[in-house]
C-alpha cells in the first residue's frame, strides 16, 4: 500500500508513526477486505517520487516490506517442494 502520506496527515508529517496511524490501520483493513489478503499481507510504503536524498525512515519501510516478501515466497517455493 503506498501514497501513505496523502492517507494520513500524521503520517505526512513523521512517517515513523506510520504503525500507530488509525488512518494508516483503517486503509490497510479496507485493502485487506477488497483484495482478500490478509493485514499481514500489505505493507504500507511511501514511494520515493520526488526526493533527491535518501530518507531512513523511507529505505527502512521498503526494506521491511521487501523482506517479508521474500519471506513469503521463499515459504511458497519450499511448500512447493516439500509436495514433490
Amino acid at each position: 500500500m503506498s501514497m501513505v502520506d496523502k492517507a494520513c496527515p500524521l503520517v505526512n508529517e513523521n512517517l515513523r508513526k506510520i504503525y500507530t496511524s488509525k488512518k494508516i490501520k483503517e486503509k490497510m483493513e479496507e485493502c485487506s477486505h477488497k483484495l482478500g489478503v490478509p493485514m499481514n499481507c500489505i505493507f504500507p510504503v511511501l514511494n520515493y517520487h520526488e526526493q533527491v536524498t535518501n530518507d531512513t525512515a523511507m529505505d527502512i519501510l521498503i526494506l521491511m516490506a521487501m523482506t517479508d516478501i521474500i519471506r513469503f515466497a521463499n515459504h511458497y517455493v519450499e511448500d512447493q517442494v516439500y509436495r514433490e
